[in-house]
């Protein structure tokens, strides 16, 4: 994490401390009490008192707080106000879709083990079917869910996925997402689709699909790393090294765009695919 993202972070942190429900009124009237202290006389001092911060305004500083999301502290403190959140509104779907993306950012973490990266997309799937139903033919909801979904079935392990049913319910929230706006989160929809037809396990695996999600995601949204890494990892499934390795090295050499989490981690990921496409090579 390089210094000014630190210090970013850092500033949120105490930003976001300065204005907790916790500083109240109990340091206020310690203060009003103390001797010396100047105010309305014997019969005591009026204290302004701050309730707890409204929803909205967590809801604000939560989405601060993604943008540094790859930082362990920044995340820390997100996760900790997006409790909060849902255990003050735990029907509202913008809460409840922010708590999914958070699960599925833990589920997505390619350094944890699978049982934990599982069990955080069944959680986000959970609490992404709660915004459904709270707030029906919005996109963030199913499309949170669909992607949830799948972190929690590639734990299970395909085959045992496929016999609970979790492809129907991954194909019908992601179909819904696509519906209500295929543009969503700059090309993820057609990510989405597209490491789902990868995965499949033969006969259901179709790599002409998948290449053909990742493109039009490329072809939409240029600056979307993530579909060209996963689009390299078919080329090099298939012995294209050339290509394979002509899209990692676009990725890595890409600027950071709208998301520098989410293109700090498809680098990683290229980086390790490199790794993979050098010992092919040998």
């Amino acid at each position: 994490m390089n210094l000014s993202l630190r210090m970013a972070s850092g500033f949120v942190v105490l930003l976001i401390a300065a204005m907790s429900p916790h500083l109240n009124t109990a340091r206020a009237a310690d203060a009003a009490a103390a001797p010396g202290t100047s105010g309305g006389g014997s019969s005591g001092n009026i204290v302004a008192t701050q309730g707890p911060v409204p929803v909205a305004q967590l809801l604000q500083q939560i989405d601060v707080l993604h943008r540094s999301r790859d930082d362990r502290s920044s995340f820390a403190l997100e996760q900790r106000l997006v409790d909060e959140v849902v255990a003050r509104a735990p029907r509202d779907a913008e809460v409840l879709w922010r708590a999914a993306r958070c699960s599925f950012w833990i589920s997505d973490d390619p350094g944890l083990d699978t049982a934990h990266r599982s069990a955080a997309g069944k959680a986000g799937w959970e609490l992404a079917e709660r915004a459904m139903a709270a707030r029906p033919h919005h996109v963030a909801g199913p499309y949170w869910a669909a992607v949830n979904i799948g972190s929690y079935a590639l734990g299970l392990g395909i085959v045992k996925a496929l016999s609970i049913g979790l492809e129907g319910k991954f194909r019908s929230r992601l179909e819904e997402a696509e519906q209500l706006d295929r543009g969503y989160e700059r090309g993820a929809i057609d990510v989405a689709w597209g490491r789902f037809f990868q995965k499949l396990p033969w006969p259901k695996r179709d790599l002409r699909k998948a290449a053909e999600h990742y493109g039009n995601a490329i072809k939409a949204f240029p600056g979307n790393l993530r579909a060209r890494v996963y689009l390299a990892s078919l080329y090099l499934e298939d012995d294209k090294f050339s290509e394979t390795k002509r899209l990692l090295d676009e990725v890595l050499a890409a600027p950071l765009g709208w998301d520098p989490p989410e293109d700090r981690r498809a680098k990683a990921l290229a980086t390790g695919l490199l790794a993979d496409l050098t010992k092919k090579m040998k």
